[in-house]
């Protein structure tokens, strides 16, 4: 093995050497501004990633090349990597993207009373402590028709805890065909079983019927749970029962009906081009006793999960240890009850983006797509947007796209690497924007992008 010249060796250990002491260098005039913009650890951080190069690499250790080094980890460090997106799939809830984007105005009601102390749990008459559940109580009894309501972090938990309170060590009968797997490969048969109850399937995965339910009641069942199927539909040749059915099977065998709705569907969505379903005021009026829903689907505000129902079984939910490790904070309260309210007011689709979306017509779409490629190469076209969320998994609504020339994997990179980055589609190897999941403020840079 050829050895190194002695020279070269005592040379490289000779720089290993010339480098000054971390705290010797974090004690110069020329690092005190990095340290006042980046606070010491944060410098520190940076500077021993940085020595650990020079050291590896044996090269002399020079001040300006270690002060921007320095300045550039520091800084990547402590930016968050959390941003804005400009959302052009033409996919209105983007699980991905953040799903329900929040109103302006909608944040300002909320942050009136989050920037301050609140009444969180406390209860103004009286001086004492409060229950936070309160602050939802009303609006959910006007909008949905229930006796109470309590939130949780998410539908997931709201599902998890409903079936701990109401029938932990019991069966739950649940069809073959409502199994599902949602995003994150969180599994119903999953939560069923955390949630400390036992899953009895009942019929098969294409074919259920009512009298499967029946059959499969007993001494040992704890409840009947409907499950919303996210993501996919079941077509062909199928069978399902009605709600109104199984409430008649759930009263014949004296068990509580719950709904795992999951979309949260305050309004009907046919009129703005999905097929007819069930609203949770129509639930609730066909004999449902509990419902679980997210509340950043089609509700469109930030995420928590609703228990709905009679006040007997949320009451229970209340009780329950799980509670306090699922509640939410005093930041969903705020702006999930204001958007709630939004809909009380029947303002939704003026307060809330999503159904300001949906709600914009066609004509508008097109006028919004030549403002945007006037003076551009870019062309308009017709395409069709999702509601997305596992909310209506097979339909779609007509919308307008506007593409944009050249190869669609670099553009779609490019696009993302912008100040604000814009997420877009490949359509027929062509990288596209959809202009009904813009809001108002991506306008702008969107055409500066273009251009």
């Amino acid at each position: 093995m050829r050895k190194a010249p002695a020279a070269a060796a005592d040379s490289s250990a000779g720089n290993l050497r010339a480098i000054p002491s971390v705290e010797r260098i974090l004690s110069s005039p020329a690092v005190a501004a990095l340290i006042r913009q980046y606070g010491r650890e944060g410098v520190k951080s940076a500077l021993g990633a940085y020595l650990n190069e020079v050291r590896a690499s044996r090269v002399p250790y020079d001040e300006s090349r270690a002060l921007a080094a320095m300045d550039q980890r520091a800084a990547i460090s402590s930016e968050t990597t959390l941003r804005r997106v400009i959302n052009g799939t033409g996919i209105i809830i983007h699980t991905n993207l953040g799903r329900s984007p929040i109103d302006p105005a909608i944040w300002t009601e909320a942050a009136a009373t989050v920037a301050a102390y609140s009444n969180l749990e406390f209860d103004l008459e009286s001086g004492e402590r409060g229950n936070r559940d309160d602050h939802l109580a009303d609006v959910c009894r006007t909008l949905f028709g229930c006796e109470a309501a309590v939130l949780a972090n998410n539908n997931a938990a709201g599902t998890l805890l409903l079936l701990a309170a109401v029938a932990a060590k019991k069966e739950v009968l649940v069809s073959r065909g409502e199994l599902v797997e949602i995003g994150g490969a969180f599994r119903v048969p999953d939560v069923i079983q955390q949630g400390g109850a036992k899953l009895r399937e009942v019929g098969t995965t294409n074919r259920t019927r009512a009298h499967d339910y029946a059959d499969a009641a007993s001494r040992r069942s704890g409840a009947i749970l409907r499950v919303h199927r996210s993501n996919f539909d079941i077509v062909g040749f199928t069978e399902t029962p009605s709600v109104a059915e199984l409430v008649e099977v759930a009263r014949a065998n004296k068990l509580p009906m719950l709904y795992d709705e999951g979309s949260g569907r305050v309004v009907e969505l046919s009129r703005y081009g999905f097929s007819r379903g069930e609203t949770i005021r129509e639930l609730f009026a066909l004999g449902v006793d509990a419902i679980t829903c997210s509340t950043d689907k089609l509700i469109g505000a930030t995420q928590g999960g609703l228990i709905l129902g009679r006040e007997e079984i949320v009451a229970r939910c209340r009780k329950h240890p799980l509670m306090r490790a699922l509640r939410a904070g005093k930041e969903s309260y705020a702006v999930i009850g204001a958007t709630l309210r939004a809909f009380a007011t029947e303002r939704h689709e003026q307060l809330i983006p999503i159904y300001r979306m949906l709600a914009t017509p066609i004509e508008q779409l097109r006028q919004r797509a030549e403002e945007l490629t006037r003076g551009t190469r870019s062309m308009i076209i017709e395409t069709r947007c999702a509601l997305g969320g596992g909310t209506t998994p097979s339909e779609t609504i007509a919308s307008v796209a506007v593409t944009v020339p050249g190869n669609a994997n670099e553009i779609k990179d490019r696009f993302l690497r912008l100040p604000i980055p814009i997420a877009g589609r490949i359509v027929e190897d062509t990288f596209t924007i959809d202009v009904r999941t813009l809001m108002d403020a991506d306008i702008r840079p969107v055409r500066e992008a273009l251009n």
